[in-house]
């Protein structure tokens, strides 16, 4: 059975591959017949492709495949040949054998897979494919998929506390999931979620705001100290999650205030004017570019540390350069 899963949310892509996996996998067998590969080049390629049936189950091999589809760093390209090989070997994989090729997309990217790629139309035409698309904040589907984690773990929410909790935290799903358990502790042995618990209990965006203020003004070493104070309760890949999100918005915002008054942009955004009014101030002598160059800085520190290229302990170094 073969798979492509693409897209910007990753924690979603890695909830389907973790419900995969012990679909498939006998758990007794996980070491030897569970396999990640990273951007495997044509010759390795076929030889997991071509994988033979094994007597002690099924095999899943998941194969993170980003190099195919876009222009990195060490980009995997196949011929015509190639591709004709691999088309030629997906048709008659064993049954036993199971392949998940991931594309991850960096969230707030404007990448998209190019559906006209050879490849992309041999994994279309062979593969149950899958599209795990980063959610906005008025998006129903967020919110329904909050009131699905929150009934997972046995906890009662309000539609207004979840729109509360969106606020407060933003659209990154693995810091929701993360929040969500720390209010399922604090709220024991009661199952209701109350705005105030989240008030109490999760770490608020507007910490990071202050963060993001210092960044904006290229206050480097107040930047520092505030990060360096935020990772003591915080994940940092919580951190950078919401700094892209608040970056994001502003360049939306800076973009927008072009053509369009306060109240215009607070009303395409679904935002308080007043708070539009107050990133409108900060914005007036901030460039575009400047903002840009941070949101690509943003990107490229969280990419890096999740393909393994920059430990933890050098983010405050990357932090400290942005703009």
């Amino acid at each position: 059975m073969l798979y492509f899963y693409h897209g910007q949310e990753d924690y979603n892509i890695e909830l389907e591959l973790q419900k995969l996996r012990s679909k498939v996998v006998d758990k007794s067998f996980e070491s030897t017949n569970y396999r990640v590969y990273d951007n495997p080049k044509f010759p390795e390629l076929m030889d997991v492709l071509r994988t033979p049936s094994l007597m002690f189950g099924n095999v899943l091999a998941v194969i993170n495949c980003e190099k195919y589809f876009f222009d990195t760093k060490g980009k995997v390209n196949f011929d015509d040949k190639e591709l004709k090989q691999i088309e030629e070997t997906l048709q008659t994989m064993p049954e036993s054998l199971h392949i998940a090729f991931v594309c991850r997309i960096e969230r707030e990217s404007t990448k998209k897979i190019d559906t006209r790629r050879k490849i992309f139309k041999i994994f279309s035409k062979y593969a149950s494919v899958t599209e795990f698309p980063e959610f906005k904040p008025y998006q129903k589907e967020l919110a329904a998929w909050i009131q699905k984690q929150v009934k997972k773990k046995d906890l009662i929410m309000s539609y207004d506390t979840v729109q509360f909790f969106i606020e407060r935290l933003g659209t990154n799903l693995r810091v929701i999931d993360n929040e969500l358990e720390k209010l399922k502790l604090a709220v024991y042995p009661e199952k209701m979620v109350k705005k105030e618990h989240i008030q109490n209990i999760c770490t608020s965006t507007e910490d990071i705001f202050v963060l993001t203020d210092y960044i904006l003004k290229g206050q480097k070493d107040m930047a520092l100290l505030e990060f360096n104070k935020l990772c003591t309760n915080k994940h940092y890949l919580e951190i950078l999650a919401v700094l892209q999100t608040n970056f994001s918005r502003l360049a939306a915002i800076k973009v927008d205030s072009v053509d369009k008054n306060s109240f215009e942009i607070a009303s395409k955004h679904r935002m308080n004017e007043f708070i539009v009014k107050k990133q409108l101030e900060k914005l007036r002598n901030v460039p575009m570019d400047r903002i840009i160059k941070i949101r690509k800085n943003l990107l490229e520190a969280e990419y890096r540390v999740k393909t393994g290229e920059m430990a933890f302990y050098e983010l405050p170094v990357e932090l400290g350069i942005l703009g």
